[in-house]
């Protein structure tokens, strides 16, 4: 059965967040999921968080598009979610120094050895069609649903983590691993074959597109169900984390509207 609204308001009330809960699906499109928009040029996922805030859900279709002429969305995105083909012989430079071909180099690691290690450690996803779609969390669609982002300020990450841990006592829970944004939203959630909750929006090159405040939890649908069913003794229905909340208002209280 799938999680009720009921229980996702609740919540959602105890965070008092209001940003959008971003599903990723293995689905075809559909009107069921809205309205919809394409993936298009070499656009980063996250430079529809607007799109998403209105409610709309972006398509993400199979493609090998050329990595200096992408159409279909930047060519890391369908890679990352099982969409492209390999990665080119260059992307290792690309990462790193910009030599043997690449089209640019991104300093993410310190020698092209240590970034096709990486590259070569990266888990291959195998979505069950040729599109996937990411946009607003959309119940009625739970079988399809493979995670769902949160995206919170550091007070409301930081309950959204310790909810994620709550019913473990495995201190790694949640994790924080090296990878590009789209890679936290599915491929990095499974790494090493056991589901854990993920530390994202921590790619530099994806966080222009987003509020400076904002960072994002990521976490499977059988996590979320357990996240929705606390007890009403857990920390979010005790005094001190409505004493957190009100300290924030009281130091930055709302704008007058006059």
């Amino acid at each position: 059965m799938p999680p009720t609204q009921a229980a996702l308001e609740r919540l959602l009330g105890a965070l008092e967040l209001d940003t959008p809960r971003v599903a990723l699906y293995d689905a075809a499109p559909s009107p069921a999921f809205g309205k919809l928009v394409e993936a298009r040029g070499r656009a980063c996922c996250f430079a529809y968080y607007p799109r998403w805030v209105k409610g709309e859900t972006l398509v993400v279709r199979r493609a090998d598009d050329d990595f200096g002429k992408p159409s279909h969305g930047c060519p890391g995105l369908q890679r990352s979610l099982g969409l492209g083909g390999p990665y080119p012989p260059w992307m290792a430079n690309f990462l790193t120094d910009g030599k043997n071909g690449a089209p640019m180099g991104e300093g993410l690691k310190a020698s092209p050895a240590l970034a096709q290690e990486y590259l070569d450690r990266a888990r291959r996803l195998t979505p069950s069609g040729d599109s996937l779609l990411l946009g607003p969390l959309r119940l009625e669609a739970w079988p399809a649903v493979r995670s769902v982002t949160f995206f919170a300020d550091a007070d409301r990450l930081s309950a959204l983590m310790t909810l994620a841990a709550y019913w473990s006592a495995e201190p790694d829970e949640v994790i924080a691993p090296f990878s590009s944004g789209c890679g936290l939203l599915w491929r990095e959630l499974v790494l090493g074959g056991r589901e854990r909750a993920v530390l994202g929006c921590t790619d530099v090159a994806m966080r222009k597109y987003l509020p400076r405040e904002l960072m994002s939890l990521t976490v499977g649908p059988e996590r979320l169900e357990r996240m929705l069913g606390y007890p009403d003794d857990a920390f979010l229905g005790r005094s001190w984390w409505r004493e957190l909340l009100e300290a924030r208002t009281k130091r930055h209280p709302p704008a007058d509207p006059a």
